[in-house]
């Protein structure tokens, strides 16, 4: 998928910076679930050192916050924007955070070899992926054995009512794109049968969904959110996908 389709995909637009700033606006309704995510891992596995890979980076949101708490965990970020790249490496370099990096590369056609990346995460990435079967293989290739997908992205059948909440909280052009993200996005279902038919067998698609030790830990900034209520779990699914010692995909 090239930067034009992205963005009339998205937002209906073809101004790079612009999709940018709408993006911004629409991820600070959902920021905190990058914190919860990143906080998330440590019930998955301990992830203290080797590589993860954040697909679909954006501006960097999920991958700070992996850098964040696993410091000596190298994150690597990667986007087909180089807007956002070059964004996203600011606001590590801000930061001061040397074990992350931002690169251009298509989830399409990863640029990592066999088995070498421990973790793979992504948040909000999914629905924009034209080869969804052709990424999940990709993502598989490039997992360690025993390496964990740890994905998050809307569903379209999420409850009409709480897509209507969000939207009506959001400027025109922001919740026209959102609401062509949720148009764009998968069932559970659906992505079930993907992984299903590619051979992928240990994996779980889910309704979002936090630790009750992951909530007390953001508390605070779950209060601080006003415009999320306790349904927007709703809104978006989970993708756990753990690649076995002996590949069978």
């Amino acid at each position: 998928m090239n930067k034009k389709e992205r963005l009339e995909e998205e937002f209906e637009l073809e101004d790079e910076e612009q999709v940018l700033r709408d993006y911004s606006h629409i991820t600070s309704v959902i920021s905190v679930n990058y914190c919860l995510m990143a906080d998330e891992l440590s019930k998955f596995g301990e992830f203290q050192e080797g590589v993860a890979v954040d697909l679909g980076s954006g501006l960097g949101d999920l991958a700070i916050e992996v850098a964040r708490r696993h410091s000596r965990l190298t994150v690597i970020g990667v986007d087909i924007s180089l807007k956002a790249i070059a964004e996203a490496t600011k606001r590590a370099k801000e930061e001061n955070l040397a074990n992350v990096r931002f690169e251009l590369q298509d989830v399409h056609k990863l640029g990592f070899a066999d088995n070498s990346i421990d973790l793979v995460v992504s948040h909000g990435s999914i629905h924009h992926w034209i080869d969804v079967s052709g990424a999940f293989s990709e993502i598989y290739r490039i997992l360690k054995p025993a390496g964990l997908a740890y994905l998050n992205d809307l569903r379209r059948d999420a409850p009409q009512e709480i897509v209507e909440e969000v939207k009506i909280s959001l400027p025109p052009s922001q919740a026209k794109g959102f609401i062509n993200s949720i148009q764009a996005a998968y069932t559970p279902e659906e992505l079930r049968a993907i992984l299903s038919r590619l051979g992928i067998r240990d994996f779980e698609v889910s309704e979002q969904k936090f630790s009750r030790e992951t909530i007390f830990k953001n508390l605070r900034i779950l209060r601080q959110n006003s415009s999320r209520s306790a349904d927007y779990n709703k809104l978006s699914l989970t993708i756990l996908i753990r690649k076995s010692q002996v590949s069978n995909a």
